[in-house]
């Protein structure tokens, strides 16, 4: 189960769809994101395949203590992650479903703080899955690092969010006078 504000960034998502494979970056509206903003974020793909931030919220900005549009996705990683996240990224376009990744926020100082990282592909202006909407979203306390900025991220762990659907809740059943679940 991933945080609340994940679930609404994946759940906005979903109703964008449209009965489409992947939803337009035009269908989606500041407005449907509100409260979140500070958090959410833009990616575009480049020709060589470089995902660059296009447009980054204030919490985002605070956190990595500079403003990250024209930067490399990529660049915030450790190398020996790196491949883990283009991985994740084909896995969402192929799936036609957001990424949920879990991460270690670490500050120049060693804090470490966790993150969930929702990546959810978009069709951009070129017709392509080139967007990616991504929502940045502190699992623990951000006051661990003590103002430092985050200096790179670390994959904990990769979720495909179709598999974390929501699930049908159960219901009491008396059959009889027997209850069944």
């Amino acid at each position: 189960m991933f945080h609340s504000n994940t679930e609404k960034l994946i759940e906005t998502w979903r109703t964008h769809r449209m009965g489409a494979r992947l939803p337009a970056r035009t269908d989606l509206s500041p407005i449907d994101l509100g409260p979140l903003l500070p958090q959410v974020f833009i990616l575009g793909r480049e020709g060589d395949g470089e995902e660059t931030f296009r447009l980054s919220g204030g919490l985002i900005a605070d956190l990595h203590g500079r403003d990250l549009r024209g930067a490399s996705f990529y660049s915030l990683w450790s190398k020996l992650d790196r491949p883990q996240i283009a991985a994740a990224f084909a896995r969402a376009r192929s799936g036609a479903a957001p990424i949920v990744i879990t991460v270690d926020a670490v500050s120049a100082r060693g804090d470490v703080i966790g993150v969930e990282l929702c990546l959810a592909p978009m069709i951009g202006p070129s017709g392509e899955a080139d967007r990616t909407l991504g929502l940045y979203q502190p699992i623990s306390t951000v006051a661990r690092l003590m103002g430092a900025p985050i200096q790179r991220l670390g994959v904990r762990n990769v979720v495909l969010a179709v598999d974390a659907s929501p699930r049908p809740r159960l219901r009491l059943v008396v059959d009889n006078t027997r209850r069944v679940a």
